[in-house]
């Protein structure tokens, strides 16, 4: 049999080929996950060509590291170190003659930490260097914030026609280190307050103020903490020492959104006085690919201008933190040609001891095109409560009711519902 004929002799031209590129391709750029306050590097290191290694010395590592956080990381997981140690430091200056003048040299304080270059580190046992390595530490005094730029066209003061939107994105990274990480893939961690769930309400108990249980409502324990989201960005970019980095994250140009209404109970009180109250105007970006985003969106400011982005910003507000897939929500704040009222119709009692409220919103649109309206009831009573019957369909949650309808051109519309109340099981 002819040797060269062997499927292993044929394969192995690859083999040594991939091996080869294992050992010449460059290694993956740094990886920079920035938080408040902090950040954590992730920074890969080629093969070295050996097979095994239970040593190396790295050299210029920042010289703000915190040690305490030093891991060593094969292809998937942490390895175990033995020690690591400075294996010098920085030329110190040589010591001035007797006789020579006395210069005062300031420095601020604290002062910097001593500069070193070269850091032995030694592992608890033998590292395969076939795929390279890479080290994860954490770094002090790194912050940033987001920044929005949307201009809105369509919306004219009689009517809605065909709304687009340009939306710019950015993110401020501030760096207080001294080290610089050109070419790195960011990415940004932070809460946003407003995801926290508002309190659970006490029920009958916020009616009775003597009770032995007063201390559950009037110091109510603190809520849980909110769990950080991770917003990464799509492209490489460059972070100076000691320096600010503005990066663009989302660019979106003319593409189509929609306007809505909301006409939210907490705005609306009811009885409402007469000619209604005037409804929020939200615009809603879809957090889609086809949108140009198609990734999470870091809450931030966000500056909304009407027509074109010239003179002062039409809106200034807040985005929320915005999930993928997911709806950015911008308020353009209240509109006077889109109204709603919202009356308690009656409230009577029930033979078995529950009562029986019926709620009516009268909703206006002034204008002279159709509008989207969002409707969101939540009832404000301390007792328990269903839906009996509503004149539009809804959405029922543990604590609201939300309608959705597109209200004509120049015209009104009522929508009642009926609630049962009833008293909480005791406890």
């Amino acid at each position: 049999m002819n040797a060269l004929r062997h499927p292993f002799c044929r394969l192995a031209p690859l083999v040594a080929l991939a091996l080869a590129g294992a050992r010449t391709a460059p290694a993956e750029p740094l990886r920079l996950t920035i938080g408040q306050g902090q950040a954590w590097v992730r920074e890969f290191f080629p093969p070295s060509g050996e097979k095994e290694i239970d040593r190396f010395v790295w050299t210029n590592p920042p010289a703000q590291i915190d040690l305490d956080t030093l891991q060593v990381w094969n292809v998937r997981r942490p390895w175990p170190l033995r020690e690591w140690r400075w294996l010098d430091s920085a030329a110190a200056e040589p010591p001035a003659a007797d006789d020579a003048p006395v210069v005062w040299h300031p420095r601020r304080d604290p002062p910097p930490p001593p500069a070193r270059n070269r850091l032995e580190i030694r592992l608890a046992q033998p590292l395969s260097h076939a795929m390279g390595h890479s080290l994860t530490y954490r770094l002090p005094d790194f912050d940033w914030s987001a920044f929005y730029r949307v201009v809105v066209r369509g919306i004219g003061p009689t009517s809605i026609e065909a709304v687009q939107v340009d939306l710019m994105g950015y993110l401020r990274i501030r760096n207080g280190t001294a080290a610089a990480f050109p070419g790195a893939r960011v990415s940004v961690v932070g809460r946003d307050a407003a995801r926290q769930p508002p309190p659970k309400p006490f029920g009958l108990l916020d009616l009775n103020p003597d009770t032995a249980l007063t201390d559950r409502w009037l110091a109510p324990p603190a809520a849980a903490p909110l769990a950080p989201a991770e917003y990464p960005l799509q492209t490489e970019a460059d972070i100076p020492a000691a320096g600010l980095a503005e990066i663009q994250f989302a660019h979106v140009v003319r593409k189509p959104a929609q306007i809505a209404h909301v006409c939210d109970s907490d705005d609306v009180p009811a009885p409402t006085r007469q000619g209604g109250l005037p409804l929020r105007r939200v615009l809603l970006v879809p957090n889609v690919a086809a949108m140009g985003l198609g990734f999470p969106l870091p809450p931030g400011e966000a500056h909304v201008f009407l027509g074109a982005a010239r003179g002062a910003p039409f809106q200034t507000g807040r985005a929320l933190h915005t999930p993928f897939p997911g709806t950015l929500r911008l308020d353009l704040g209240p509109v006077e040609t889109v109204r709603a009222s919202r009356q308690v119709l009656e409230d009577k009692p029930l033979p078995e001891g529950a009562r029986q409220a019926d709620y009516s919103i009268v909703l206006v649109n002034d204008l002279a095109s159709p509008v989207r309206i969002q409707v969101v009831e939540k009832p404000t009573t301390p007792m328990q409560w269903s839906l009996v019957r509503s004149s539009l369909p809804c959405t029922e949650t543990t604590r609201s009711l939300q309608f959705e309808l597109t209200l004509p051109p120049q015209s009104t519309k009522t929508i009642t519902y009926r609630l049962r109340l009833a008293a909480g099981k005791q406890t």
